[in-house]
């Protein structure tokens, strides 16, 4: 029996699996393509996403289930395709050739504030000639020995090195989707209601500064909470209150989540084609009947307007 899973992969003790949850609109609706939910619309269009953690061993596993939009998949998606391969930059872009130019500038001014310290021990010496000081031929020979030694040391560090025709680094975007839904129409007696938690991130480096392995992480949480109904009329809940927490995730590698959303989005636009074909072809058909329906009232209404402007006066 197919249960419409689209892709999937495994983890240790862990598995994920995204799966057909796309729905139709309604005719009236055609140009949406997807449901959109609510009561004048199709239920709403969805992708499943099912993480099952059997690592308590076998018959202990639990399997968690959450949504998403085609539209979030797209965005994964466009993560993922972010984090493969290299960026190169070529070295002559212009940014690079006025950093070159401002170091040269620097090389320059050290170099003549070296010329300055020479200067100045050299007036030291001609201090000491003049003025017969003790020591003072010393201390200025000591300080000329110093000085040209870090001057070599210091030009030395700083001429430019070769540099390769462009500067290649590796690629990566981190990402973070979250999503929380409140069933309020299941709330119970004490003003609790089943509520579901989605965390989707993908995080380059560990925290130790490595990088990781498996950058994707994907979490459901499912519990119970306090229903919160703000201001605006939004239903929100009590995180503070939630209890009978359950929990899964699953860790991915960039390559598994790239392989998964590129057939998850390559099976919503053959899907999209297939299933909306007919429903265009249909609504626009709809559409067209109302309009010359409309525009043959319109012309009766006219027409009757005319014969009563038409009727003679009885005397």
């Amino acid at each position: 029996m197919s249960y419409g899973i689209i892709a999937k992969t495994n983890g240790r003790n862990k598995v994920i699996d995204f799966r057909d949850g796309l729905v139709p609109a309604r005719p009236d609706n055609y140009a949406m393509i997807h449901g959109k939910g609510g009561k004048d619309h199709a239920p709403i269009s969805v992708i499943k996403i099912a993480v099952c953690d059997y690592s308590a061993g076998s018959g202990n596993s639990t399997t968690l289930f959450a949504n998403i939009a085609p539209d979030v998949c797209e965005q994964i998606f466009e993560v993922c395709k972010r984090n493969v391969g290299t960026i190169v930059i070529d070295d002559n872009l212009l940014i690079f050739q006025e950093l070159r130019a401002a170091n040269k500038k620097l090389l320059k001014t050290a170099d003549m504030q070296f010329n300055a310290l020479n200067n100045i021990l050299s007036v030291l010496n001609r201090i000491e000639k003049a003025e017969k000081v003790p020591g003072l031929t010393a201390i200025a020979s000591g300080l000329g020995n110093l000085l040209g030694k870090t001057r070599d040391k210091v030009m030395a560090a700083a001429e430019e090195p070769a540099r390769p025709a462009c500067m290649t680094m590796a690629t990566h975007t981190d990402f973070n989707h979250s999503q929380d839904r409140v069933h309020a129409q299941k709330k119970d007696a004490q003003g609790y209601a089943p509520v579901q938690r989605l965390n989707i991130f993908h995080t380059t480096y560990r925290k130790d500064g490595q990088l990781g392995n498996y950058s994707w992480t994907v979490k459901i949480t499912n519990a119970r909470a306090k229903v919160r109904v703000q201001p605006t009329g939004a239903t929100t809940y009590d995180a503070s209150s939630m209890k009978d927490v359950k929990e899964v995730f699953i860790q991915v590698s960039d390559a598994d989540m790239f392989r998964m959303m590129s057939q998850v989005n390559r099976f919503i636009r053959v899907w999209e084609f297939a299933m909306a074909a007919d429903l265009v072809r249909s609504g626009e058909a709809a559409r067209e009947k109302e309009r010359k329906e409309y525009l043959a009232s319109r012309k009766a209404e006219d027409a009757d307007d005319v014969g009563e402007i038409a009727e003679p006066e009885v005397a």
